[in-house]
Parts: structure tokens; C-alpha cells; sequence
């Protein structure tokens, strides 16, 4: 489990028409601000701003660094980022954008809003109850 920031719907669309996910995966989901917390732990404060300010690249993994409230370093180490999309046929992982945190390529930052949370399932697992839980909406 751990802490962090959803991107909100609308957020999550304005970053994919500015950066189209070039990764079969597209997640998007979340900001980690603390890892490894139980269930019970308290969500973070809202913060006043967060941009994304630099886009993260590799072969078959992509993600932006973040900053919040004008710091890129999250509080449990490590930098505030989210991972965008990856090619799990590359056997490429979510985690894997933490290593490239420190390379960043500069963009014109983009302004986002986000929810605090403190987050029991998976990124897969939330996205696919989310998609599950519209696609039943629709019917």
C-alpha cells in the first residue's frame, strides 16, 4: 500500500492529448508520495499546485517528473513522477521509471490536478475497476 495522488479524469486527459501514451500500457494513474504504508495510514494534504515538468523516456517505458507544491523530492526519498505508459511485452514495469527520475527532459510545464489517497490495489487493478465500473455505466 501506499500514499500518494490520483490524477483526476479531467488531468489524465489533458496530459494524453499534449503526450499521446507511445506505450501499448497507458497508465497514468497516480503519483507515489510514500510506499509501503498500512491500509489505515493517512491520505497527504491537497497541495497547492502541481505541474509536470519534465517527460521521462526509455525504451518501452515513458513518465513525467512532477513537482508539488515546488519540490520534485517526494518525503519517503526518491522524486515525485508518474509512469505514462509501458510495453509490457518488453517486460518493462511500472517501478522501472524511478530509475529514470534524474534524466529528465525539460517541457513546458503542464498544470494538473490530483486527489490525495492512500492507495490499497494496484495501478492495474484501479484502472481496470475504473474502466469496468464506466463500461457498466454504459450499459
Amino acid at each position: 500500500m501506499y500514499t500518494g495522488y490520483k490524477l483526476t479524469k479531467e488531468s489524465r486527459a489533458k496530459l494524453r492529448e499534449v503526450y499521446p501514451p507511445s506505450n501499448p500500457t497507458w497508465l497514468g494513474h497516480h503519483i507515489t508520495e510514500k510506499y509501503g504504508v498500512p491500509a489505515d495510514y493517512p491520505p497527504p494534504k491537497k497541495p497547492s499546485n502541481v505541474f509536470v515538468i519534465g517527460l521521462l523516456e526509455d525504451e518501452g517505458i515513458e513518465g513525467f517528473l512532477v513537482s508539488i507544491d515546488g519540490s520534485t523530492i517526494r518525503p519517503s526519498g526518491g522524486k515525485y513522477h508518474i509512469t505514462w505508459s509501458i510495453d509490457e511485452g518488453k517486460g518493462r514495469k511500472p517501478v522501472e521509471t524511478n530509475k529514470l527520475v534524474n534524466t529528465p527532459r525539460r517541457i513546458t510545464p503542464i498544470q494538473i490536478d490530483v486527489i490525495p489517497e492512500t492507495f490499497t490495489k494496484s495501478t492495474k487493478d484501479s484502472l481496470r475497476e475504473s474502466q469496468n465500473s464506466f463500461l457498466n455505466f454504459l450499459k
